[in-house]
C-alpha cells in the first residue's frame, strides 16, 4: 500500500460520517455527534465578531473552505463564486453575530447537503459531546399533520399530560405552519426532502435554554391543551439498548454508532446467542464513525467483505470491509429503518440489503439520503465551527445513497393511532418478517402466514447501555 493511500485509509478510519441534523436531538436521536480525535482546523483567532469588518473575515473563511475543500469540485452544480457575490453583500449589511449566520446558512443550504453545517459560537458545538436544548418533545409530520411522536417522561409536557400523538397547533401564539415556514426559509434545501423535513422539525421549538416556549397541543379528543415548556440544555450520548422477544427473538437498539457502544453491542451479542433470529433497530441512529459501522457489521457478515468506498475530490477511493470478529451471528436478521437513519445506519443497511443478509423493514418510503464523509470541523475567527463534507459515499454494488436514502424491502409508515395506543406496529411488522424467515427462509415472503406474536410493549427493555425510549 502507497503512502498516500495509507494516509487516506487513516484519516478515513477517523471519518466522521453525519455531524447531525442538528447540534441536539431530542432523545429519539442520540447518535448524530460523531466523537473521536478527528482533527479540528483552528484559525489564528477566536473572538466574537463585534464589527463588519470581523463579520466579512467570518464570512470569507466560511466560504473560501468550502470551496478548497468541498468534496465535488462542481458543488452540486451550484456556481459557488456566485454565491459569493449573492452573499457577501448580506453578510457585510448584517448588524450582528445572529444576522451573519442567518446569511452563512441560506449560502450553505444551496450546496443541498445535509452534512455541511455552519454552528455559531453561541451553539456550542462539540463533536465529542452532542448537546444543546430540548424541550422533552419530538415531533414530526404523520398524515400530513405535525405531530408528537415522543415525550420525555421526566419532562415538563409529560407532567402536563402531553403525550405521543397529540397534535402541535401553535408556538408562541403562531400556527405551527407558519413556525415551520420560517424555519424553512432559512434552511432552504438539504440532502433530500426527508433530510430538509428532519432539519426543519428539529429547528421547532429551537431557543435559548433556560427560556420558555408556549405550546398548544391538540390532544386525542380534538381538545387544545395549552402549555409552557422550558428549554433545557442537555447532552446526549449513543447507547445500546438489548432485549428478549418472544419465540426467542432477539432485539437489539443502537442509537449511534461509536467506540463508547463496541463493548456494549459486543456483550448485547453474547447474550443474544441461541436466539433464532435478530432485530437490529436503527431508526433512530443518525451515523457515526464508519470503523464501528464495520465492527458491527463483522458480526453478520464474513470477514472482508465491502462496504462501500470513500472517494476524495480528487478522485481517490479507499474501500471499507469487515474484520474478523470472534461472534459470527449466522440467524435470520432485519434491520429496521426510518427517515432518521442516515449516514453509517445507511452504509449498514444497504450492505445487508445488498448482500441479501438482512430484510430491511421502514417506518419510512426511505432513509435520509445524507450519506456524505467529513472528516475535520473548521474552527472560525468569531468561535464558531464549520462541517464541510469532503468525501462522497458508493456501495460496494456502486449505489450512491446521498439524496436518495435506502429504500426498505418492506415498509410500514407510522400513524396517529399507533402512537395513541403506544403500539409499535414497524417492530410488529419486523417480528413478523423475521418469523417467516425462521419458518421457512427465503420464501418465508411469499407464504401465507403470521407468527402469533403478543402485543409488544416497547417502553420494556433490558439496557446494555443507558435508557433508550420509545419514539418511533
Amino acid at each position: 500500500m502507497s503512502m498516500a493511500r495509507r494516509s487516506l485509509h487513516a484519516l478515513l478510519s477517523l471519518l466522521l460520517l453525519f455531524s447531525s441534523l442538528l447540534s441536539l436531538r431530542p432523545p429519539e436521536a442520540r447518535s448524530q455527534s460523531l466523537a473521536g480525535p478527528q482533527a479540528e482546523t483552528r484559525a489564528p483567532a477566536s473572538g466574537v465578531a463585534n464589527t463588519r469588518e470581523d463579520r466579512l473575515k467570518v464570512f470569507d473563511q466560511v466560504w473560501r473552505s468550502i470551496y478548497d475543500n468541498y468534496y465535488d469540485k462542481r458543488y452540486g452544480g451550484v456556481d459557488w463564486r456566485l454565491q459569493r457575490e449573492i452573499f457577501r453583500p448580506q453578510a457585510e449589511a448584517s448588524r450582528n453575530s445572529a444576522e451573519l449566520y442567518r446569511v452563512l446558512r441560506q449560502m450553505i443550504s444551496k450546496l443541498g447537503d445535509a452534512h455541511t453545517r455552519i454552528y455559531a459560537p453561541e451553539d456550542g458545538f462539540d463533536r465529542n459531546r452532542p448537546s444543546g436544548t430540548t424541550v422533552g418533545v419530538a415531533v414530526r409530520r404523520i398524515e400530513g399533520k405535525p405531530v408528537v411522536t415522543w415525550v420525555d417522561p421526566n419532562s415538563e409536557a409529560a407532567r402536563q399530560g402531553i403525550r405521543a400523538g397529540f397534535t402541535v397547533s401553535r408556538i408562541d401564539g403562531m400556527p405551527v405552519e407558519k413556525a415551520l415556514e420560517r424555519i424553512r426559509d432559512e434552511i432552504i434545501e438539504s440532502s433530500t426532502q426527508t433530510a430538509l423535513e428532519l432539519q426543519t422539525y428539529d429547528k421547532l421549538f429551537h431557543g435559548p435554554r433556560d427560556t420558555p416556549v408556549s405550546v398548544t397541543f391538540i390532544d386525542n379528543e380534538d381538545q387544545p391543551r395549552p402549555v409552557t415548556l422550558i428549554r433545557r440544555f442537555v447532552e446526549f450520548q449513543r447507547r445500546v439498548t438489548a432485549r428478549k422477544l418472544p419465540h426467542k427473538i432477539g432485539y437489539i437498539e443502537i442509537t449511534g454508532f461509536g467506540p463508547e457502544i463496541e463493548k456494549d453491542f459486543e456483550a448485547a451479542m453474547l447474550d443474544a446467542q441461541g436466539t433464532r433470529g435478530m432485530i437490529l433497530d436503527l431508526r433512530n441512529n443518525g451515523g457515526g464513525f464508519v470503523t464501528t459501522v464495520a465492527q458491527i457489521a463483522s458480526y453478520f457478515l464474513p470477514e472482508d467483505t465491502n462496504l462501500g468506498e470513500f472517494i476524495t475530490r480528487q478522485g481517490r477511493a479507499t474501500s471499507r470491509h469487515t474484520q474478523r470478529s470472534r461472534i459470527n451471528y449466522r440467524e435470520p436478521l432485519v434491520v429496521l429503518v426510518s427517515a432518521r437513519s442516515a449516514s453509517g445506519s445507511e452504509i449498514f443497511a444497504a450492505a445487508m440489503q445488498e448482500r441479501m443478509r438482512a430484510i430491511v423493514v421502514g417506518a419510512s418510503p426511505t432513509t435520509c439520503g445524507c450519506l456524505l464523509g467529513v472528516s475535520r470541523t473548521v474552527r472560525l475567527l468569531d468561535g464558531g465551527k464549520l462541517n464541510v463534507s469532503d468525501t462522497d459515499y458508493r456501495s460496494a454494488m456502486g449505489r450512491r445513497i446521498e439524496g436518495s436514502g435506502v429504500k426498505p424491502d418492506v415498509l410500514y409508515e407510522t400513524r396517529i393511532t399507533d402512537l395513541l395506543l403506544n403500539r409499535d406496529r414497524t417492530l410488529e411488522l419486523g417480528v413478523d418478517q423475521l418469523g417467516r424467515t425462521i419458518a421457512f427462509g427465503e420464501r418465508g415472503a411469499d407464504m401465507e402466514f403470521k407468527l402469533n406474536v403478543p402485543k409488544i410493549d416497547s417502553r420494556s427493555s433490558i439496557q446494555i447501555s443507558g435508557a433508550s425510549q420509545s419514539r418511533r
